[in-house]
């Protein structure tokens, strides 16, 4: 009898399809990528992705008169305390923790400030009035920001208020990587372990892509806007970046930016840009602009006393990497000078 061999080819698994989807929130665009699952799970996992973003900007926004942020501006220096819900609370009391860390370099008070620099392209590039400026910097003071005593057995719930008339709380240095951890929260509880969440220039990175890490790329401050000079893998942290080219106008030859000094309300001149790796989105928002604001050795020193690290590209365009990222970061280019 003859017998004939069986050959069985095992055809490779196909790989797991990658799902992208991008929706204009928060005064930038959000951008969520999930890895595997059905069309049905995804259609999940995008609907509670963006609804974590949806919730921070009603809750969060100082923008919009109807937040709950507004109504504690609304009340500054009355002396009443104006209860909040529990997410604004837990995000006020990061930022507290943030303003700690950094020294005050990171202050959720900063918006005392708001509309006195104006940048855009439509606008005459002009100076705001040097004795206003120190008039409204000196209402920036996150100790000021007082949060009610606890009171049988919390019942209460949170409540905060503004000691000075004047003050502001503005959570846009925040408020987008509070966004990224909630959605981040959100797809791990529906079970997915490989996907991407992007809101302007803060990330979150989860498992991989196609088996290997994500790759994200760092821009080059004086190149054209999606031009890069370094690329990072990264995987299960998040990633931030802050730029003085996002928006600026130049003035007799020289730069003035968003990011904001608190110590001196100008603009910070340390640096071009500053990205952070950390291990959540909240500590990558804070520490990147602290960072920004330091500059050079000191800002890496700050990123890692924090468990986080940094590439600066200082105000002379030269870089500088955290000894932890030396080995991970692909430079493509120099910096454009």
């Amino acid at each position: 009898m003859m017998l004939s061999a069986l050959l069985v080819i095992l055809a490779a698994a196909p790989a797991p399809q990658v799902r992208t989807e991008t929706r204009p929130m928060m005064g930038t665009t959000v951008t969520v990528t999930l890895v595997g699952g059905t069309p049905k799970k995804a259609r999940e996992g995008f609907d509670a992705a963006f609804s974590a973003f949806e919730r921070v900007n009603q809750v969060m926004n100082e923008w919009r008169p109807d937040s709950e942020l507004s109504a504690v501006n609304r009340k500054a220096g009355d002396g009443e305390f104006v209860a909040i819900p529990e997410d604004l609370c837990a995000a006020l009391r990061r930022g507290v923790q943030g303003a700690e860390q950094t020294g005050g370099l990171f202050d959720p008070t900063w918006a005392a400030l708001r509309g006195m620099w104006r940048f855009g392209t439509d606008l005459t590039p002009a100076l705001p009035d040097e004795a206003e400026v120190k008039k409204r910097c000196a209402l920036i003071s996150y100790k000021d920001l007082e949060f009610a005593p606890s009171t049988n057995g919390g019942e209460r719930g949170c409540q905060v208020r503004l000691k000075r008339a004047g003050m502001q709380l503005g959570l846009g240095g925040l408020a987008k990587g509070w966004g990224v951890d909630q959605a981040v929260k959100k797809l791990r509880g529906l079970g997915f372990k490989n996907f991407f969440v992007q809101a302007g220039g803060d990330f979150y990175a989860a498992g991989k892509k196609a088996g290997h890490p994500w790759k994200v790329g760092i821009r080059n401050p004086r190149g054209e806007p999606y031009s890069i000079f370094a690329v990072l893998e990264v995987s299960d942290a998040a990633f931030s970046t802050s730029g003085d080219y996002e928006n600026f106008f130049v003035l007799d030859g020289k730069r003035y930016h968003h990011i904001i000094d608190p110590r001196t309300c100008y603009p910070a001149t340390a640096s071009r840009s500053a990205t952070v790796l950390a291990p959540s989105a909240v500590d990558a928002e804070v520490l990147t602009k602290s960072v920004f604001i330091l500059g050079g050795q000191e800002g890496l020193a700050l990123a890692e006393k924090h468990g986080a690290s940094a590439v600066v590209v200082t105000a002379d365009n030269q870089v500088r990497v955290s000894p932890g990222l030396e080995k991970k970061l692909k430079r493509l280019e120099a910096p454009t000078p």
